[in-house]
């Protein structure tokens, strides 16, 4: 029985010390075995993000005296060491990171994603305007309210920073998965409307299909 005990007792310490060195302060062992699993995935992850980071050096410089090879490698070790947690937590949902073999397709579908908002941008300028040069065609601002199922925060920052970049929409407010934007004519928040900008967020950061909008919660006028 003492025996039993003494190494019943030395279990918990054990697990509480794995935990405190691997799960940064898990709140429960669930939590700190789930952590422990995704460990190699994230030291992945942090190298793949240091060798990118170091190859853009590389590309922008155009230099490969051993001086700027070394100055470049330091600096992406840097940089890396400074913001693999922030950009860890951007692209976890709910603690599972970004899988690294899905790293490859996101970028480009990234890619993609960039060309298709680079067409919307200049869509959007021309009908913007055609509505600033035409009297006959009056404002008619609205608002928009609706409920976004990205989970990822660095997929709903993108989600509000694709909307304010097209000219003539812009997002006013974010209460968590919320959002409020502004459009200087319904027909500029059609994407938006039919879950099309969404949509191509998520594939990017591999989310699920994101359902339509609601276009009832469109409402006419500023926002108050």
């Amino acid at each position: 029985m003492g025996r039993g005990r003494m190494g019943w007792s030395r279990r918990p310490r054990l697990g509480a010390r794995e935990c405190h060195r691997g799960c940064h302060g898990a709140r429960s062992r669930g939590e700190c075995g789930r952590a422990m699993i995704h460990r190699p995935e994230i030291r992945r992850t942090t190298i793949v993000q240091a060798v990118i980071l170091f190859a853009f050096w590389l590309a922008l410089s155009g230099r490969f005296e051993p001086l700027f090879i070394v100055m470049g490698l330091v600096t992406a070790i840097a940089v890396t060491a400074v913001t693999h947690r922030i950009t860890g937590r951007a692209l976890r949902p709910d603690g599972d990171h970004l899988p690294i073999g899905s790293l490859p397709p996101a970028l480009l579908r990234g890619v993609g994603f960039t060309v298709w908002m680079g067409g919307r941008v200049l869509v959007a300028s021309v009908q913007l305007a055609v509505i600033a040069l035409s009297p006959r065609m009056p404002l008619d601002p609205c608002t928009l309210r609706f409920r976004t199922q990205l989970r990822r925060p660095i997929a709903r920052a993108t989600l509000a920073n694709a909307i304010s970049l097209v000219p003539g929409t812009l997002t006013v407010d974010i209460e968590g998965d919320v959002f409020t934007v502004h459009a200087l004519a319904p027909n500029q928040v059609d994407d938006l409307v039919s879950g099309r900008l969404q949509n191509k967020i998520a594939a990017v950061f591999l989310e699920d299909e994101q359902p339509p909008v609601d276009p009832s919660t469109i409402r006419e006028g500023d926002v108050r």
